[in-house]
């Protein structure tokens, strides 16, 4: 085919495909303006919804969101869909459906999501949040507006701080202090990019709060300086004084009496010029007295109590009253002043019924039961003490039964969302497969048209064809006659390219010519120059000669040379080949003890799982007392080192014990020492500590065959062990060379442990003395094993010992039990100083 014919079919086929193009283009648009259709009646059908919300008619508000959402189902408006789910959401918010308000939200947050509107996401998450803390389940909050945090696009905007702060006021309220504070630490940092005050001020004073509560009393001084600052400077003379009390309280808590003497009279001078705020006047009298109390100072003591009452009770802040009535009841007894002290029993348990606060009254009755029983009333104090029990009884039995309940209740939540998760995910591949079938029931429709539309087309076609092909032929016919004369101008353009050919042949002779005499006289002057380079050629064979005689008696005597040098190379070649074979024996024997060793180290490893799992778990202590901490550190894989716990009855035996030696063996001394307590205890009716020591002794004695012989093994163990009644509050103590320590008003008292261990020993035949002593709300005790004190390091490498020990548990046994682990373990390591661990170490520390 000639190239006009095909470009002239072509046209005619582009034509075609446009034409058909065109019919397609009209069935989208006309989806097109059905789906506009329909998203502008789904706007409509929402704001009537919203109108019908606010106007008070749920039910209908409620129909008109479904039909929106029914009129837009396949069309993928997925800010419409959530815009009509978190207006459900809203609406079942008020009506507290829980199912159905989770639904709708959960069913906005997919749509923004498929919509990848990252900052909306964020925006529904953060409003379940919310949901979830107005319930009381703080962590399922906390896990909702973290994860808005993290969804939002822009972590350093105001939405991204109030998101920070959400989460941190709900692990505030779900009683994880640290969380808390790490999430208010973010959204203040952000308040702080951003300039926001009231936000910076808000997070200042959350995080000095949780600072002061955890213990970190500097950090909490250092943020209620900057609170005061900011404060005076805008003239706030409430939070001015507030922030002074709290001030004077962290001061209180550092042991500075008289610098919180002075925060709190400041606070005192500033609130007098507001005007009485009882409920204010209450705590900070309360503080002062505590304060003078920890001074000596009885008379201001007494005399701020009574303010602080007077206030509570100015207040009608029954609880405040109950606890301040308790405090100087408690007083006046320890001063022996029934009367008073009877008194203010009374009013405290007025006060605390009122209000409802029973563990005050309970600690109250407590109180009063020992009050009369001073006052020879047995009766009343048998009265009283039998409320005692019964309110903490009932109490506790309340606690448990709430904890189950928001257990099952956290569940039947967790259920409740996985369910809706599950639902939604069944309805969007529902959807999924109906918006398959509707597009293919469309491509046919579309297809069906087409094909119809193909069949007008392929007549109007031909006829086009027809006469496509007769302009075709007349074309043809005047292309021949133009390439007729396009021939005739190609002969003349060939036969003038012939003339000037034959002229430059001309020239290039000519030119020819006068090259040859040019390259005649050049082999003249060459000739003349191959002359004087023979003279030259000459001269350099003589001199390279002479050269040639030298190099070769160098090479002469460099070849006398070599041959000592290969004689040499010979023989350290030799000594080479010996080293390497012995240096393969030595890799080889290397090889085989590395395998041995790393055999050895996993059955240690393994061992160390086994001793582990026969270890009670780190926590066993929390069932009787939250406040405590292990602080164990093995100086190999496995230990010498061990604790153990049991209860019986209402008694719970606690031990700490140092087998002979360390590692492999003293962990096999370990195991023995579990072993024989789990039996004592299992198979004896336990009376007191020394009698488990006793058994234990005999039992380690016949394990190990010891007869006392000279050079026998003197293995062994030290030990200290107490048993706790918690309920009389009665300790039971018995030591084999380790003692025990109990700290009570920043006093430290040492029960002393019998000079002897367990095992064979000259005294193997005396009993151990048992130590009875009553423990107090509030005593820290301490059992611990030598590998502590025996640490070598700090500058003189020399030992920890035992007075810088108790020093330091003096230093910190008001903090937490998790800080005082944590300052253990920090000073340990700064005193080794690169020395090795040279024991295992072991302390247990309970508070009660």
């Amino acid at each position: 085919m000639k190239p006009l014919t095909i470009i002239s079919v072509l046209l005619l086929y582009a034509f075609r495909l446009t034409v058909a193009g065109q019919d397609t283009a009209g069935i989208d648009s006309l989806q097109i303006i059905e789906r506009k259709a329909d998203s502008a009646k789904a706007v409509i059908m929402l704001e009537q919804g919203k109108e019908l919300f606010f106007s008070g008619k749920a039910d209908s508000a409620i129909t008109r969101i479904n039909t929106a959402l029914e009129s837009i189902s396949g069309l993928n408006l997925y800010n419409l869909e959530a815009e009509c789910h978190i207006l459900l959401g809203n609406i079942y918010s008020r009506s507290s459906s829980w199912q159905e308000l989770l639904t709708n939200y959960l069913k906005a947050l997919a749509s923004y999501n498929r919509g990848r509107m990252k900052d909306k996401e964020a925006s529904v998450m953060k409003t379940i949040g919310e949901e979830y803390f107005k319930t009381g389940l703080y962590a399922k909050a906390a896990f909702w507006s973290g994860e808005a945090f993290n969804t939002i696009s822009d972590r350093n905007s105001l939405q991204a701080a109030e998101y920070a702060e959400a989460t941190a006021r709900s692990w505030f309220y779900g009683s994880s202090d640290s969380l808390a504070h790490k999430w208010y630490r973010e959204a203040g940092k952000i308040y702080e990019s951003l300039g926001n005050n009231e936000g910076i001020i808000r997070c200042l004073q959350e995080e000095a709060y949780l600072n002061t509560r955890m213990g970190d009393y500097d950090r909490a001084e250092e943020i209620y300086l900057k609170l005061l600052e900011i404060y005076r400077r805008t003239g706030d003379t409430k939070q001015t004084a507030q922030t002074l009390n709290n001030t004077g309280f962290v001061k209180f808590r550092q042991k500075d009496y008289m610098a919180a003497l002075d925060k709190f009279r400041e606070a005192e001078t500033i609130s007098a010029r507001n005007g009485k705020d009882p409920f204010f006047l209450t705590d900070l009298y309360s503080n002062i007295a505590i304060t003078w109390q920890n001074t000596g100072n009885r008379t201001e003591m007494m005399r701020n109590f009574n303010k602080a009452i007077e206030n509570a009770r100015d207040s009608e802040r029954k609880d405040e009253e109950a606890r301040i009535a308790h405090l100087l009841a408690v007083i006046y007894f320890n001063n022996q002043d029934n009367y008073h002290s009877d008194l203010y029993c009374r009013e405290c348990v007025e006060a605390a019924a009122e209000s409802g606060a029973m563990r005050i009254m309970q600690e109250c009755y407590k109180t009063w039961s020992d009050v009369m029983e001073k006052s020879n009333d047995f009766i009343k104090a048998l009265e009283y003490y039998e409320k005692y029990l019964s309110i903490r009884d009932s109490l506790n039995f309340e606690e448990r039964i709430a904890e189950q309940k928001e257990s099952a209740r956290l569940k039947e939540f967790d259920e409740t969302e996985q369910q809706i998760r599950l639902q939604i995910a069944g309805e969007e591949i529902s959807s999924l497969e109906m918006k398959t079938l509707k597009a293919e029931a469309a491509r046919r429709e579309n297809e069906l048209k087409l094909l119809v539309k193909q069949q007008e087309l392929d007549r109007s076609e031909k006829e086009r064809l027809a006469q496509s092909l007769v302009l075709e032929r007349e074309r043809f016919e005047l292309s021949k006659r133009e390439q007729e004369v396009m021939s005739l101008r190609q002969q003349q353009r060939i036969d003038s390219l012939e003339l000037d050919r034959k002229k430059n042949e001309a020239l290039v002779l000519e030119q020819a010519n006068r090259l040859l005499e040019s390259e005649k006289r050049q082999q003249e002057i060459n000739l003349e120059r191959e002359k004087q380079v023979r003279k030259y050629t000459t001269g350099i064979g003589v001199l390279l000669a002479l050269v040639a005689v030298m190099i070769l008696a160098g090479l002469i005597s460099t070849r006398k040379k070599n041959q000592r040098l290969a004689e040499s190379k010979r023989e350290i070649e030799k000594i080479n080949t010996d080293l390497e074979s012995k240096n393969a024996e030595i890799l080889k024997q290397k090889e085989i003890i590395e395998q041995k060793n790393q055999a050895i180290t996993d059955s240690i490893q393994y061992a160390s799982r086994i001793q582990s799992a026969v270890l009670p778990p780190v926590d066993f202590l929390c069932e009787w007392w939250p406040e405590n901490f292990i602080l164990f550190r093995p100086r190999d894989i496995v230990s010498g080192d061990f604790y153990w716990g049991r209860q019986k009855g209402r008694k719970v035996i606690v031990a700490v014990a140092d087998c002979t030696g360390h590692g492999v063996p003293g962990a096999f001394m370990s195991m023995l020492g579990n072993a024989f307590l789990d039996e004592i205890y299992n198979t004896t009716e336990i009376t007191d500590a020394s009698t488990i020591l006793n058994m234990l002794r005999d039992e380690v004695i016949n394990a190990l065959k010891q007869k006392g012989l000279t050079g026998e093994a003197r293995d062994g163990m030290d030990i200290s062990l107490c048993i706790i009644d918690p309920d009389s509050m009665r300790l039971d103590f018995a030591g084999a060379n380790n003692p025990l320590y109990i700290i009570r008003n920043d006093q430290i008292i040492k029960i002393p442990a019998d000079k002897m261990p367990i095992g064979i020993h000259v005294t193997d035949f005396t009993p151990f003395n048992n130590h009875i002593y009553e423990l107090k709300k509030g005593d820290m005790l301490y059992l611990f094993t030598d590998g502590y004190a025996d640490q070598f390091g700090g500058p003189r490498g020399k030992k920890f010992m035992y007075k810088p020990l108790q020093n330091l548990l003096l230093k910190i046994h008001d903090l937490p039990a998790a800080k005082q682990k944590d300052i253990l373990i920090t000073t340990f390591e700064e005193w080794m100083n690169g020395y090795e661990q040279v024991d295992d170490v072991l302390i247990a520390g309970i508070r009660i």
